[in-house]
């Protein structure tokens, strides 16, 4: 008689033992699917270009501008920007082969420029301004799928704007005597898919 309750118990908890194994197999298998799926979270067809250079997501491209429209003064000459002027370019997003929306990042390189500090740097948005600036030297924003899908292109607008300081003269005569002296201004450019993120603005500290 103790043998057969042994052999009912064995049995029993033989047969609780391959449910447990079963139902955490299953809980397994849809975690493991889940966490695929977050892993394998793979963007739509990707194709955009910054001023016809393409970009990939992800990676961070440099590029050097070197090419402006400069703000004309009768005492400048043509294609030459000078104390109390300005000068200006403008980075061109086409996004309109992508299939997901797009956060972009632009950064303004001034560990490698040799510019006064009265020679400042500044990006915005042409039209319905969106960009925020999220660091020291970068600027960021979203080209949405509907922008994308309505064919817009997004156009950045780069202004360099040299102040026309008193305490700057010594320095700003040094830099304009130089030959040939070109302007160039460094960026770096990053785009991802925007997954919703918020875009937190830079705050000076």
């Amino acid at each position: 008689m103790k043998n057969k309750i042994k052999i009912i118990l064995y049995a029993f908890v033989f047969v609780l033992l391959i449910i447990t194994l079963f139902s955490f197999k299953n809980s397994y298998a849809l975690f493991e699917n889940d966490a695929t799926g977050i892993v394998d979270n793979t963007i739509g067809k990707w194709v955009i270009k910054v001023s016809d250079k393409l970009i990939t997501s992800s990676e961070t491209e440099d590029i050097v501008i070197d090419s402006f429209i400069y703000d004309q003064k009768e005492t400048i000459d043509n294609g030459y920007i000078a104390p109390g002027s300005s000068a200006y370019f403008d980075l061109v997003f086409d996004a309109t082969e992508c299939d997901v929306a797009v956060k972009y990042d632009i950064t303004i390189n001034y560990d490698l420029i040799e510019y006064a500090d009265n020679i400042s740097i500044n990006v915005e948005e042409v039209g319905e301004s969106s960009t925020v600036k999220t660091g020291p030297n970068t600027f960021s924003g979203v080209i949405s799928l509907e922008s994308i899908n309505n064919k817009e292109l997004v156009t950045l607008r780069v202004t360099i704007n040299w102040d026309d300081l008193e305490s700057y003269n010594d320095i700003d005569t040094a830099l304009g005597i130089v030959e040939d002296n070109k302007l160039a201004v460094p960026i770096s450019v990053n785009a991802v898919q925007y997954l919703g993120e918020a875009l937190v603005p830079y705050v000076e500290g």
